[in-house]
């Protein structure tokens, strides 16, 4: 009976010589290994793929030069949306035995979404190698799909997953003793399909503050994959709620499971990228996962769909391959580095600070909509003085300035301070001509905007008073 290979095999894999490396337990993972990246890349011009009969390398130089460039990359180099690379990977595989290695992006990387498919010598296929015996070196295609990314020597973009055996797949009726793998609501669930276990989109976000998917947002900043929790989230992601979201073609979206999965210490699962369920296009970019992992899972979609289309609640998403391993010396958790056990939601990758779902499901009404800005120098030009009242001295201006206002999403400019929001507002007196005022609450339950926490402020209409 076939089994992937765990984490003390794996070991011994290098131990004997079989993976050509040396020793990195941090890049052994419970049923995965992960290979670096070496110190040059070939930026191509042309398609590649490789072939049974040559090495990568000479694939490489049948390509014309003008379609390839060697470029040194000790410095960290920016890969760029629109462009493939080929990258050497450090290892080497000299695999015995009725082995087969299959590759995937690692998590982190599916969900900036990079898309990499493994090439080795004497092999045509992508992310999978077959034992024949050949000593192989391996090579990664990469090509980001959305985001500017920066990469640097010794990285580790993709894990090989070993498998004995042609029958490691957990049958259908091996899957139906299984009652541990999916839970719903604290219950265990299962929707057998014809060849798999399938599992269903989220479209109600209660663990998110009603926030259900976050959409990429063309960024140029590009992002150093050196970095953990660098960039603010909200500036490469827009957060949608259930009846807003549409899925349109070529756009990226991040989505969750509705059900929470939890793998047993001897299975390891891998998500189908594509599937006739529901949508046409990849589901995912980083769909494997190893044993002792729980949490929902998040799917990387970018759709090929010709007309747009509205997700549901609910709906079957695509199918669960689940694998039978023995027990690994180590599980997926934070003892061993690992950064996405018990997510819950649309959860971005560890390069970004954590979205804030909370102020985005609490503030989502008032800022999903267009409202009436000016260029703030332009205001400006009209005041005197920097800080506090004054009477206005160019009131034509200022109206001139006001009627030709344009319309922006609030949810975008209410950090923009390039541009100001144009607010009426208005004074409350009472007959001994005293002003109405108050200090504004402290507490983030009651008030989402933390900039104006504890200040006073008077009138109605958002003025706000030091």
């Amino acid at each position: 009976m076939g089994k992937c290979l765990v984490s003390q095999q794996i070991r011994k894999l290098i131990n004997d010589g079989e993976i050509v490396t040396r020793m990195d337990e941090s890049r052994i993972q419970p049923s995965s290994f992960e290979p670096q990246i070496g110190e040059e890349l070939f930026l191509l011009n042309e398609g590649f793929r490789p072939k049974r009969e040559k090495t990568v390398y000479r694939s490489l130089l049948e390509l014309p030069l003008r379609n390839r460039k060697r470029i040194n990359i000790t410095g960290g180099y920016e890969l760029k949306v629109g462009f493939s690379y080929l990258l050497p990977l450090e290892e080497k595989l000299n695999l015995s035995g009725n082995l087969t290695v299959k590759s995937s992006p690692r998590s982190s990387l599916g969900r900036v979404f990079l898309n990499t498919r493994l090439v080795s010598d004497y092999n045509d296929c992508f992310d999978e190698v077959r034992n024949d015996r050949y000593k192989r070196e391996m090579w990664l295609l990469v090509q980001p799909l959305f985001f500017n990314l920066i990469v640097y020597p010794g990285l580790t973009l993709n894990q090989l997953r070993f498998i004995d055996g042609y029958d490691a797949k957990l049958t259908i009726e091996e899957l139906l003793k299984e009652d541990t793998l999916l839970w719903l609501n604290g219950k265990p669930v299962k929707d057998i399909l014809i060849d798999g276990l399938g599992i269903h989109l989220d479209m109600k976000g209660e663990a998110t503050g009603g926030i259900v998917a976050l959409v990429a947002r063309k960024n140029p900043e590009p992002i150093d994959l050196l970095m953990r929790e660098e960039y603010l989230a909200e500036d490469y992601f827009s957060p949608m709620k259930a009846g807003d979201l549409f899925i349109e073609r070529d756009k990226c979206i991040l989505v969750a499971s509705k059900e929470v999965l939890k793998v047993p210490g001897n299975r390891n699962v891998e998500l189908r990228a594509n599937t006739h369920l529901s949508l046409t296009g990849p589901l995912h970019f980083a769909g494997f996962i190893d044993n002792g992992w729980e949490g929902d899972i998040v799917f990387e979609i970018r759709p090929d769909e010709i007309n747009r289309m509205k997700l549901e609640d609910g709906i079957p998403l695509s199918v669960l391959d689940v694998y039978r391993t023995d027990l690994p010396d180590k599980l997926y958790g934070e003892q061993i580095g690992s950064s996405y056990k018990f997510q819950r939601g649309c959860k971005t990758s560890k390069f970004f600070r954590s979205f804030d779902f909370d102020h985005a499901g609490r503030n989502y009404a008032k800022l999903d909509r267009e409202v009436l800005v000016q260029d703030v120098r332009l205001l400006k030009e009209c005041r005197k003085k920097s800080l506090g009242f004054e009477f206005i001295q160019k009131e034509k201006e200022l109206l001139d300035l006001v009627n030709d206002g344009f319309f922006h999403s609030r949810y975008d400019c209410e950090d923009d301070f390039s541009v100001s929001q144009i607010i009426p507002y208005m004074l409350l007196f009472n007959n001994s001509s005293e002003v109405f005022a108050y200090v504004r609450t402290s507490c983030v339950q009651n008030y989402g905007e933390q900039r104006l926490f504890g200040k006073h402020s008077i009138g109605v209409g958002g003025i706000l008073v030091e």
